[in-house]
């Protein structure tokens, strides 16, 4: 009896010792890659690493980017997330296991590749100097993607895809082309105007506008194709501005309720659309101060250039660049409807 005791106490000891081995060794891994602990293997966590702005012709590459990788996620079966870039310690969280991939431009981030050299990997180009990076530990996803971008890049959907971004869209080049093609992002553009019962050439002109067809615009907390705010943003319902096909929708939306409000108090549909496109600019509170400014004034509060023509006398408000907003959409309406 007391032999068989002492071996139940055996047993249970190395039971005991073989768990603790077990629990130590998940925890070393999570510690040494924190990021990636409990990561499905079917998702793909992604940052484009791309400065662009306005005036950036970098700014397609991050439209031209966004769609290449949404692509591979399809092919592949992947669930595929963006973070958004704010400066260079994206390279620490793709090194740390956080990110899984980031896209770059590699004549701009030189000097970070050689800095991260020993912890990251690199793909084949995307296109011209743009590559992308993984984590050293993530080799499968590395070669993944080489693979797949390889056989992607001779296919008629990258062909169509890389003139579609890096086309001009100057009012003289789509004349030329005669394609009736305004944006990279027509389809998207016309898909929600449709559903929104909005004139898709009058968006694309308002998109122009604010962000010359270029996804990665920022100013201030306004971002993307159609310059939407994080808040005006999640009164539609939307969550991640990041997204062209998203940000487009929110700020279809935005642009078909401020259409209804000022059709709701009986203005013609010309004046509706003026007005609109004001308040998209400088806030349907501000227009609305600026009307009863007009009013005061002895104009006429439904005429958008009767209401323009107040501001001068304006004492907090002079409205040039919400004007000048006003004449260049329609002006590029204009320009538009008589190309298509």
């Amino acid at each position: 009896m007391g032999f068989f005791k002492s071996s139940l106490r055996f047993v249970v000891a190395v039971i005991l010792l073989a768990v603790i081995y077990v629990l130590l060794q998940l925890r070393h891994k999570e510690q040494d890659a924190p990021g990636m602990a409990d990561r499905p293997d079917d998702e793909v966590r992604c940052c484009i690493a791309i400065t662009s702005s306005i005036s950036s012709l970098s700014s397609r590459d991050v439209g031209f980017s966004y769609e290449l990788l949404n692509y591979y996620a399809d092919d592949n079966a992947k669930d595929i997330s963006f973070a958004r870039f704010r400066d260079t310690s994206v390279w620490d969280s793709l090194a740390r296991g956080d990110i899984d991939l980031i896209v770059f431009d590699y004549d701009d981030d030189s000097t970070s590749v050689k800095e991260h050299g020993e912890d990251v990997l690199l793909t084949v180009p995307l296109r011209g100097q743009i590559c992308a990076a993984v984590g050293r530990d993530n080799a499968p996803l590395l070669n993944s993607f080489n693979f797949w971008l390889n056989t992607f890049k001779s296919s008629r959907t990258y062909s169509l895809m890389s003139q579609r971004f890096f086309r001009s869209y100057q009012v003289e080049s789509i004349a030329g082309r005669n394609s009736g093609s305004l944006s990279p992002y027509d389809d998207i553009i016309k898909r929600y105007s449709n559903f929104s019962g909005l004139d898709w050439v009058l968006v694309s002109a308002l998109a122009y506008q604010e962000s010359r067809y270029y996804m990665g615009t920022q100013s201030g907390t306004a971002h993307g194709l159609m310059q939407i705010k994080p808040s005006t943003a999640s009164h539609y319902g939307v969550s991640d501005v990041y997204d062209p096909e998203l940000n487009i929708k929110a700020g279809t939306l935005h642009l078909q309720y401020l259409m209804r409000l000022y059709r709701d108090e009986g203005m013609d549909s010309l004046n509706v659309i003026k007005f609109a496109l004001a308040a998209y600019n400088a806030g349907e509170g501000r227009i609305e101060q600026c009307r009863d400014h007009a009013a005061e004034a002895g104009y006429n509060r439904n005429d958008w250039d009767q209401v323009a023509l107040s501001l001068s006398s304006h004492p907090t408000f002079v409205g040039e660049q919400t004007i000048n907003y006003v004449d260049d959409i329609l002006y590029r309406y204009q320009q538009y409807k008589e190309l298509l």
